[in-house]
């Protein structure tokens, strides 16, 4: 029990709930529960005398040295007392300590907290201060965990930590070379990402300190070999590095006597050390399981993860060169791997160049790809490392030339333009690899790459330039033989003759192939965009299954040694024996493939019972089914091109699998249970089949509608029922699940598709913001535009009445353009006001503004209500008051003034308890008016930041009514002295009338007079007039005036009545 406590409140990991743990933080874990047990309630003398005795045995030793690490990585306190501790006790020179800790730092340090990180410092300067026995291992791990192509600030503190204990303890990082050379080759490509302006002063710390020790210690930099100059490419325009070169160039005996010049760097291949140096530990593992363990065509997910987690800044663009030199230089797979069907290093190359958006970042990498070809030497480099960049652009020329001929391009100019100086050496170079590829059949010929007329004339010019020896000479050349997507099985690399599920389109590479290709030599570029066919059709299936078909007659498949491991398997596997019921017909569609047999299999299969199949018929036929329904499928296009077109159309839904729609649009009838596991296996494993029901069913209806026009056909939402019922989902669930997939597919197509999923679904679409959510992210002006067509003319309807403020609301955190359009659908849909208007209180002017202004321009289409008002004047005022109250009663002050007035003073009024003029009453209890929304303050607010925003008497007729007035008095006489005094001004509008009103208890008996109209007040009495200046006055005062201008005027005006009074008595 107190295990599973300490689970939850570990100080040395992050944990979440569902993270279980391993077995080093159990270790860590248990050791310093045990430790804590041991030592509780002890002095310092009593518990080095026991722990003396304990660490006697191996188990005890490791379990209070590990104990003790815990402590100094959790409590900053005690760390320097839990320190001297452990140096006392150990036994071993805390060797301990230091092979765990290295352990806990390579394959824990992502799950550290940020305190046990910054005691993880602490700790290595504690052991690099005392010399402690192999801490370097340790630091050399903490180098790993300082990733490229990441500048959090997490990273950033690392890389800045281990800096400052380099440059602390120079004398003894210098003592240890292969730290030295470890240290030099991290920091140099870490400078790289530190060109923000906010890190200038840490890269200059780094420059500084980088630079001083590659030319102090260059006797050891000279190992590092050519990665190492390819690194220091990127750095050359900061001054220190530019000086570098030109020593490394210009004088190099100065930098050490036995250095000859760059070519000797360039002519020592880099150790696979220093390139794992600059991947992440978790990278590192990553990469492995990808090239080792996921089948060729089930690579999108893992490649989709890896995108997400290492490139989403764009700083990390330029961590694909090292990932694209650790998988060349790292990862050599066997032959037993490379004959199965596990994805290629040249396929994860391919998706990482492809992929890349940055120009610098991809020339960078396509110089990574064929780094090793510029100074091959086949006496002593090996073919696996030329081995992927031949493959990318062998497998590419036919269906994906764009690839290829960027890729070739670089290649030509990269030859001529790397190092003029030994042009010839570097052209030697790529020439004895291209040599070495041919002799070892990695690809069988260069003819259908080189030569191919899908490259344009400049590039062939400039390959048979570069590359006479491997053109042929013949000027015209027949039609070439184009490449299998595979290479030709040799005696060094196999490969996949025939790959299944040959995902090439959005899996092997990813989308942005048209962007320019920049190379190392900023006078050198080159672009070739691609052409809209060839964007539309890059790395598309199809092609890849025509072309394999194509090929089928070529292939020996005599040995099986040239055959991949499924395709061994496959003729191992004895026929399976079928029910007599389907045999012919499943066979036909094994071999035909297309709708027609399909649809025949299934009338035969539909009504089998679960007794005519054993589990491994089943499963044969779905399995084979299911296959045969996806490699029929196109990847690309499709959908019709055109929306009229009954060609086009009819064509669109010939593909088998719309055969299984168009079956159980026929076929209404229950069907047995194996014919539902079928079709659950192909929801499963196509997850396109529900959108592609609905594109099914709209095509279906329109065409069978030209046909005959006089019938009416609508969707039969119950087929889509049947796909959601195999699914075992709700129908609003798939719904949301199968739109979204189709609008990432094809917007298009989603919104040409959304009247009829609104009209036949509308108790599941209408007000359904999952559904609207997918709608706001996708459409432009445009679309916005032909929307509100289809919501005018009737045949769109994506609101109702009931629940749409539940809508409304849940879309206040949308983006700001998502927001504008989701209101001009609702004016579209003419909704009431009083539908949406109980949201007024709840929107705030900081968080929402697109719904209030929305609702501003709603309002001043309408007169005011008692019920708008109310809920307007509900609304939280800040210090600076609540702008659009304020807008909105200035606009009605405009049109319906004498109305506004008595509604607010109506509302006003009854937050307190009436009253005569002699008798003041206490409020009940129980009164539910005055304390319902608003407040009595929350109208006083309203109403006096109101008073503020008219200027220059404008807008002040508000106040001037009889309603008003007595409102205003009613609300002074019932306040205490803080709210008179924070409404003073406010207030003093009603002071003239209240003072009447007292003169009139006093002694005269009369009524009180009625308001007189703005019309007549012009033809008022002088005294009227002048009522009316002070009110201006107060207004226009609200900055330039105070209550003590007030004081002066009042007086005044009354002794100008007083004398009025008096001269009428005489």
């Amino acid at each position: 029990m107190q295990m599973e406590q300490q689970q939850h409140v570990s100080k040395l990991f992050v944990c979440t709930a569902v993270d279980c743990k391993d077995e080093i933080e159990e270790k860590f874990e248990r050791s310093f529960i045990n430790l804590q047990q041991q030592i509780a309630g002890l002095s310092d003398k009593e518990m080095h005398d026991m722990l003396s005795q304990f660490v006697c045995k191996d188990k005890q030793h490791d379990e209070i040295s590990i104990g003790f690490l815990y402590i100094m990585l959790t409590d900053p306190g005690m760390a320097p007392k839990t320190y001297r501790d452990i140096t006392l006790v150990s036994r071993d020179g805390m060797n301990v300590i230091v092979s765990n800790l290295t352990l806990l730092v390579a394959e824990k340090y992502s799950k550290l907290t940020e305190v046990a990180r910054r005691q993880l410092i602490w700790v290595l300067r504690e052991f690099v201060k005392h010399q402690v026995l192999s801490v370097e291992n340790v630091i050399w791990n903490c180098l790993r965990q300082a990733g490229g192509g990441d500048a959090s600030h997490r990273n950033l503190f690392l890389v800045e930590s281990l800096l400052d204990i380099f440059i602390e303890y120079r004398a003894w990082l210098e003592a240890n070379p292969f730290l030295v050379q470890s240290t030099v080759y991290s920091y140099v490509r870490l400078i790289e990402d530190h060109a923000n302006p906010a890190l200038i002063s840490l890269r200059q710390k780094e420059v500084k300190f980088t630079i001083s020790l590659i030319r102090e210690r260059f006797h050891d930099i000279i190992p590092l070999g050519r990665d190492f100059v390819r690194l220091l490419q990127n750095v050359a325009r900061i001054p220190e590095f530019e000086q570098l070169w030109r020593d490394i160039l210009y004088s190099p005996k100065s930098l050490h006597p036995t250095f000859n010049g760059i070519w000797q760097l360039l002519q020592i291949r880099t150790s696979r050390r220093f390139l794992q140096c600059r991947l992440l530990p978790e990278m590192e593992r990553k990469l492995h399981f990808l090239a080792s363990s996921v089948k060729f065509g089930n690579q999108k997910r893992y490649q989709d993860w890896f995108q997400d987690k290492y490139f989403a800044t764009p700083e990390s663009h330029s961590l694909r060169s090292d990932l694209i030199r650790f998988i060349i230089n790292v990862i050599h797979p066997t032959n037993d791997m490379l004959c199965s069907d596990i994805i290629p290093r040249w396929a994860i190359i391919g998706w990482l160049i492809s992929s890349c958006t940055n120009p610098i970042a991809s020339a960078n990498a396509k110089l990574s790809l064929f780094y090793d070809w510029l100074f091959f030497d086949p006496a002593k480099d090996n073919i696996m490392n030329i081995e992927p960049g031949i493959l990318v652009m062998y497998h590419s020329i036919r269906n994906h030339p764009f690839v290829s001929s960027t890729l070739l391009d670089f290649l030509c100019r990269i030859t001529k333009n790397f190092y003029v100086k030994h042009e010839d050496k570097i052209r030697m170079g790529v020439y004895n690899s291209l040599k070495l590829i041919l002799d070892k059949q990695v690809i069988p010929n260069l003819q259908p790459l080189f030569e191919s007329p899908k490259l344009d004339r400049e590039l062939r010019n400039l390959i048979r330039e570069n590359f006479r020896e491997f053109v042929s000479s013949a000027a015209n050349l027949t039609q070439p033989v184009y490449p299998p997507p595979h290479p030709i099985p040799g005696q060094i690399v196999k490969k996949d003759a025939d790959q299944q599920n040959f995902d090439m389109a959005g899996t092997v590479f990813a989308t942005n192939i048209g962007s320019a290709v920049s190379l190392v030599d900023e006078d050198i570029k080159m672009a070739i965009p691609p052409s809209e066919r060839e964007i539309e059709g890059i790395f598309s299936e199809q092609d890849v299954e025509s072309l394999s078909r194509n090929n089928k007659n070529d292939e020996n498949t005599d040995d099986d040694d040239d055959l991949p491991l499924s395709k061994v398997r496959l003729k191992e596997k004895p026929k399976v024996e079928l029910a007599e019921a389907i045999a012919e017909s499943f066979e036909s569609f094994i071999t035909k493939r297309n709708s027609f047999t399909w649809e025949s299999f299934l009338k035969d299969f539909r009504s089998l019972p679960a007794s005519a199949f054993d589990e491994f018929q089943l499963s044969y036929v779905i399995s084979n089914t299911v296959l045969i329904l996806r490699e029929t499928l196109p990847q690309q296009n499709i959908f019709s091109e055109s929306k009229t077109d009954e060609k086009l159309l009819a064509k669109s839904i010939s593909y088998p699998i719309y055969g299984l729609f168009r079956f159980l649009y026929e076929n209404d009838d229950k069907s047995k249970k194996p014919f539902q596991t079928m079709l659950s296996e192909i929801c499963e494993r196509i997850p396109e089949t529900g959108f592609l029901l609905l594109y099914f069913m709209k095509i279906h209806c329109k065409l069978q509608t030209r046909k005959n026009a006089q019938l009416s056909y609508q969707f039969k939402t119950t087929v889509y029922r049947q796909i959601c019922d195999a699914t075992d989902d709700k129908v609003g669930n798939c719904l949301v699940r199968d739109l979204d997939l189709l609008e990432k597919e094809n917007t298009t197509i989603y919104l040409w598709l959304l009247p009829d999923i609104y009209r036949e679904f509308k108790s599941i679409a209408t007000n359904n913001t999952e559904l609207l959510r997918i709608t706001l992210r996708c459409i432009d002006a445009k679309n916005v535009r032909d929307i509100i067509y289809s919501v005018a003319q009737g045949k769109l309807t994506i609101f109702k009445q009931d629940g749409l403020i539940d809508c409304i609301r849940e879309s206040l955190d949308y983006e700001t353009y998502e927001q504008f359009c989701l209101w001009q659908l609702v004016q579209a849909h003419d909704v009431p006001l009083k539908t949406i208007q109980d949201l007024l209180p709840e929107l705030e002017a900081a968080n929402h503004p697109e719904a209030l202004s929305h609702f501003l321009l709603l309002l001043k289409n309408e007169e005011p209500t008692n019920e708008i008002i109310r809920l307007m004047l509900s609304r939280e005022a800040k210090s600076r008051g609540d702008p659009f109250v304020t807008s909105a009663l200035r606009f009605w002050c405009q049109r319906y003034e004498e109305k506004l007035s008595e509604i607010i003073a109506s509302l006003l009024t009854s937050k307190y308890p009436s009253s005569s003029p002699n008798k003041r009453k206490r409020p009940s209890k129980g009164s539910s008016v005055a304390s319902s929304t608003p407040s009595a303050d929350q109208v006083l607010n309203h109403l006096e930041h109101y008073r503020r925003s008219c200027r220059h008497g404008t807008g002040t007729g508000l106040y001037v009514h009889d309603m008003m007035q007595r409102a205003l008095q009613s609300a002074y006489s019932h306040s205490n002295e803080s709210t008179k005094k924070q409404f003073s001004d406010l207030f003093a509008l009603a002071a003239e009338d209240e003072v009447t009103a007292v003169g009139r208890r006093g002694g005269s008996g009369r009524g009180r007079k009625q308001p007189v109209s703005k019309k007549d007040a012009n033809n008022h009495n002088t005294g009227n007039k002048k009522n009316s200046e002070i009110i201006k006055t107060i207004y226009s005062s609200d900055e330039n005036s105070s209550e003590e201008d007030w004081s002066k005027q009042k007086p005044t005006q009354a002794a100008k009545k007083r004398k009025k009074v008096s001269n009428e008595s005489d």
